[in-house]
């Protein structure tokens, strides 16, 4: 009997392998970050420029820089002269010297290759930024130079460079958006709130979602939102400058791809806190102020109950003094 127990005992004990293979558990896999390139690594001879993000190889490709955009291609009216001048600006950084792409792994719809582009060792779109011939535009493209494209734009800006200088560039306030659709923007407020519903995630910049901005994100490009572990509900209430396309659908709305259309700022920039104080807030609630004012005025002048209360009692005693008469 007592080699019989041994035996089952042992048979329940499970051998070393056995333990280690149910310790180990599937490990989710890890994801690294796509470093910005610093220089590029396919060697092209430049043919032309075409406008102020595209040029022509001599091989006949067409390269479209990744992440900035020009200003004609920002569904905004500008003058000729402007559009010429981008693309000159380009012809001449181009020519600076050799030029190399860091290209993405396809390319758009249009068939252009897409790459962040070098000359002479010159990162183009960090120049054309700098300069104020060109404003960021984040996308799947650019996703890896996110933060360097939105940090050379905001330096554009504060100094007052190219467009940001003579307007044609401009940081817009969520309440500027309504005669915009169609267009290009940067724009910056406060989030009211945030969240997801059905899979779609919704950021609010007003009380009103059926009247005042919202941004969308897709069902597909959150899980992007979570991969880079950008949680979207944790806006509320952060001051955020957004990046995107303005369309209509229950007041002006933008639908963006990826976190780095997204920068969530400390405090205020000095443009929007002027444009905010043009609102005139104080000055409505003066109006309110003096309604108010007037309607009990109009009260306090219509009841008089005091003065009714004495003429009453003067007519009692006239009549009284009648009867005491008779």
């Amino acid at each position: 009997m007592a080699a019989a127990g041994a035996i089952s005992l042992a048979a329940l004990v499970p051998d070393d392998s056995w333990a280690a293979s149910r310790k180990r558990t599937p490990r989710k896999p890890k994801i690294t970050a796509v470093q910005c390139p610093a220089e590029g690594s396919q060697t092209v001879a430049f043919a032309k420029a075409l406008n102020g993000t595209s040029f022509m190889t001599q091989d006949g490709r067409e390269i479209r820089l990744a992440g900035i955009m020009a200003p004609a291609d920002a569904g905004e009216v500008v003058p000729s002269t402007t559009t010429d001048a981008a693309r000159d600006f380009l012809a001449r950084v181009l020519k600076a010297g050799s030029v190399t792409l860091a290209a993405t792994d396809r390319p758009d719809r249009y068939g252009r290759v897409v790459a962040q582009v070098f000359a002479g060792g010159v990162w183009v779109q960090g120049r054309l930024l700098n300069d104020g011939v060109a404003r960021a535009a984040p996308d799947r493209a650019s996703d890896p130079c996110g933060r360097q494209l939105a940090q050379a734009e905001d330096e554009a800006r504060t100094a007052q460079a190219g467009h940001w200088h003579d307007g044609v560039f401009a940081l817009r306030a969520p309440e500027q958006l309504r005669g915009r659709v169609g267009t290009f923007q940067v724009v910056e407020g406060v989030v009211t709130t945030s969240g997801a519903n059905k899979g779609r995630a919704y950021i609010n910049f007003g009380a009103n979602y059926k009247t005042d901005f919202t941004v969308t994100v897709g069902q597909d490009d959150l899980k992007l939102f979570r991969q880079m572990r950008f949680d979207v509900k944790k806006l509320a209430g952060k001051h955020v400058r957004v990046y995107g396309w303005v369309e209509q659908f229950n007041g002006p709305e933008m639908e963006i791809s990826t976190p780095t259309a997204i920068q969530v700022l400390d405090e205020p920039a000095p443009e929007i806190a002027e444009k905010t104080a043009k609102v005139e807030k104080p000055a409505k609630s003066r109006v309110v102020a003096e309604k108010k004012k007037r309607v009990r005025t109009k009260k306090t002048a219509s009841t008089e109950k005091p003065a009714k209360k004495q003429v009453t009692t003067g007519k009692k005693k006239r009549t009284r003094k009648k009867k005491a008469e008779t």
